[in-house]
């Protein structure tokens, strides 16, 4: 173990000595291929010298094959806007190894010189199963074989493969079909190739087999024509216990029997006259033959293990022979089995013979499947009913349906390992042989469990339509009512502002207009007795300067007003402190006014504020109080409030009023009128002032109004 573990250190360490260091160039190909073997994605140039071991042209680029003085050979690409060499020059050539970001590796020459010319490297004659991966690669080779098989490049149609075989071993031939043509004509034949040979094919398959390039059509030689008559190989030997080796270096041989099923678009099964059975894979682009016709088919001899089968077979119908089993009867689908001691195992003896199966269709083809094939439930088993030659036979099959499927029974196996030939049975298989071979003995209920989904699936979605048509009239109607509510709410707006601006005009009209008409009175009576009676000039200036006084201050009351938004306050406590904090002094104002806003109207709510605001006010200008209470309440459908001070008092009897140039307490009878309200001063001097208002609450005033 230790020594296993040095030797990995040592050849980690050696591998990265032979790695370039950063910024450093490569000088030979043995560097190049290690710099490749990291999968690190890099791009490190490379300078180097080499003889041109052959040069071809490719899609979109060039290739050019050196060799340098170790002996390594590299395979290098150019553009194609930079000239190419010939086979035999030494060339130093300069351009950048690169490991791309997916794992690709790439060589590309940028540029180079001719250092001096030679002789076209000759090629080297190697029988295929001489040739080595290592030794042989990227040399020119030539070799020689028969072709059994030509045909395109699954993955890339421009491309032919020809297989050509010698002994036990087939190797592909590639070349161009623009360059070459499809050499189908070369079938049968033996030829002699001269080309490059690969140890893997590039492109898409990194991991693949080995194959031969010729470069132009010149690089293949005929050396024996095919038979003129291609079947007249000798038939399949009778010989048992061959190997699989033994089998693979047979050549071409022939085989004649009756056509007992086909499948798959390239298989099909014969019976020859003493009863053995035979599979044919055919060759590309061979028709399927009709099942019951009596054919002669020739083709390379290959084995399951079990029997000797053809490969890349061609065929074509023979004369009648008489045909063994004619009279055959289908047996059960149990006799496919071998039931011993309750082990059940497959009867490998059952390929080829008629089958009869009863069971209920599990699985359907898609209709894009090339392989037409379902599966049939047999008891506790399943088998797989092949109908790809006969598609028409499933198009009325429905899952679940019973049927009576009559086939010939195509055993699965796989024929061996690598290293160990040993068959192994995957499965087996019915192949029906025309649509009369499926009988439907039962359709499957209505109500199968994909109906039920279906049917649960649709109410459950139309469930949920009317989830989703319910949540959208909701939401329209919740819409339709907000925007219905927004509408009463702008209305309500602006029917507020219209009472505004109407209370506003009426207490313009009602204190100003005729306190300032009184001023003017006031002050021509003044003017007119100036000069005759100065006394009484200066009495009514004085009551024209108090009443100017007067208009000021409700004019600032109005401005006030109109500014505030004491009027949405819920609580009306708020709003009466707010509506005071205008008013001039230090006097400390207590209220607990316990009547709910919504109760009031706006123009009542006004109306008790500038009530307030004026008896407040008076407490403070002219009684010089220090402690104002207001109180409020509802009681029997009346607002009754009081405002109390603690100032000098006055006699309610004897007081100033418009005529001194005071409208304050005849501003409020006014209000209170208007609201059916009374008004009572319980004062005297040096006592205080108490002044209690009651309101009566609409539904209130409304039966007074009816009472009277």
């Amino acid at each position: 173990m230790k020594l296993a573990k040095s030797t990995t250190f040592f050849l980690a360490c050696a591998l990265v000595s032979a790695l370039p260091a950063a910024g450093q160039t490569l000088r030979s190909i043995d560097e190049i291929e290690a710099l490749l073997e990291n999968d690190a994605p890099c791009k490190v140039p490379f300078e180097l010298t080499g003889k041109v071991l052959s040069t071809s042209p490719m899609p979109g680029t060039g290739e050019i094959i050196l060799s340098d003085s170790a002996g390594g050979r590299m395979q290098f690409y150019r553009p194609l806007d930079l000239s190419q060499p010939q086979a035999g020059d030494t060339i130093a050539v300069e351009g950048n190894a690169t490991i791309s970001t997916n794992h690709e590796p790439y060589t590309l020459i940028t540029e180079f010189r001719v250092l001096d010319h030679g002789k076209s490297p000759e090629p080297v004659f190697v029988r295929l199963s001489e040739m080595n991966a290592r030794t042989h690669h990227l040399l020119t080779i030539r070799t020689e074989g028969v072709v059994i098989d030509a045909f395109p490049d699954e993955i890339d149609l421009r491309y032919m493969i020809v297989l050509l075989k010698d002994g036990n071993v087939v190797m592909p031939v590639t070349f161009s079909r623009d360059a070459f043509g499809d050499r189908k004509d070369l079938i049968d034949a033996k030829i002699r190739v001269t080309g490059i040979y690969r140890r893997t094919v590039g492109g898409f398959r990194k991991f693949e087999w080995p194959n031969i390039a010729p470069r132009t059509p010149d690089d293949i030689e005929v050396i024996e024509h095919p038979p003129k008559d291609p079947f007249s190989a000798p038939p399949i030997e009778k010989r048992l216990y061959m190997t699989s080796d033994e089998i693979a270096q047979m050549s071409k041989r022939s085989v004649t029997g009756e056509v007992l099923a086909t499948w798959s678009g390239d298989r099909a099964m014969l019976r020859t006259e003493d009863g053995r059975i035979v599979n044919l894979r055919l060759a590309h682009g061979e028709a399927l033959p009709p099942c019951g016709a009596t054919i002669i088919a020739a083709g390379q001899p290959e084995t399951d293990l079990f029997r000797i089968n053809l490969a890349a077979a061609r065929w074509k119908t023979a004369a009648e022979t008489p045909r063994a089993g004619t009279d055959e009867t289908a047996v059960g689908f149990a006799a496919a089995f071998w039931n011993d001691n309750g082990c059940r195992s497959i009867n490998s003896q059952i390929h080829g013979a008629l089958i009869c199966a009863r069971g209920i269709v599990r699985t359907l083809p898609s209709a894009d499947d090339r392989n037409i094939r379902f599966v049939l439930e047999c008891d506790d088993m399943s088998v797989t009913v092949d109908a790809t030659s006969n598609r028409s036979a499933v198009d009325a099959l429905q899952i679940g349906c019973e049927v009576k499927v009559t086939g010939r029974c195509i055993l699965l196996t796989d024929a061996g390992r690598q290293y160990y030939s040993s068959a192994k049975i995957k499965g087996l298989a019915l192949v029906i042989r025309s649509p009369a071979d499926i009988v439907v003995l039962r359709r499957p209920s209505w109500w199968t469990p994909v109906r039920l989904t279906a049917v649960i699936s649709a109410l459950l979605a139309a469930l949920i339509g009317v989830y989703i048509w319910n949540r959208v009239l909701q939401n329209l109607v919740n819409r339709r009512g907000r925007e219905l509510y927004r509408e009463q709410v702008a209305h309500a707006i602006a029917e507020f502002k219209t009472d505004e601006r109407t209370r506003l005009a009426v207490e313009l009209h009602d204190s100003l207009s005729q306190a300032l008409s009184g001023v003017a009175c006031h002050m021509a009576v003044g003017a007119d007795t100036f000069d005759t009676d100065p006394a009484t000039a200066r009495h009514y200036l004085a009551t024209a300067r108090k009443m100017l006084n007067s208009c000021r201050t409700e004019l600032r009351q109005c401005l006030f007003d109109l500014r505030s938004d004491t009027l949405e306050e819920q609580d009306f406590s708020a709003a009466i402190r707010k509506t005071l904090n205008q008013l001039d002094g230090d006097a400390a104002i207590a209220i607990r006014f316990n009547v709910p806003r919504r109760r009031l109207k706006d123009t009542t709510a006004h109306a008790i504020l500038a009530i307030i605001r004026e008896l407040t006010g008076n407490a403070i200008r002219h009684g010089s109080a220090t402690e104002v209470k207001i109180a409020g309440c509802i009681e029997h459908g009346r607002i009754l409030f009081s405002v109390k001070d603690n100032g000098g008092g006055f006699d309610p009897a004897n007081c100033d009023g418009p005529d001194q140039g005071h409208f304050g307490l005849e501003g409020i009878r006014n209000r209170l009128e208007k609201l059916n309200g009374t008004f009572t001063i319980d004062s005297s001097t040096g006592a205080g002032v108490k002044a209690t208002v009651t309101i009566p609450l609409p539904a209130a005033r409304t039966q007074e109004a009816r009472k009277s």
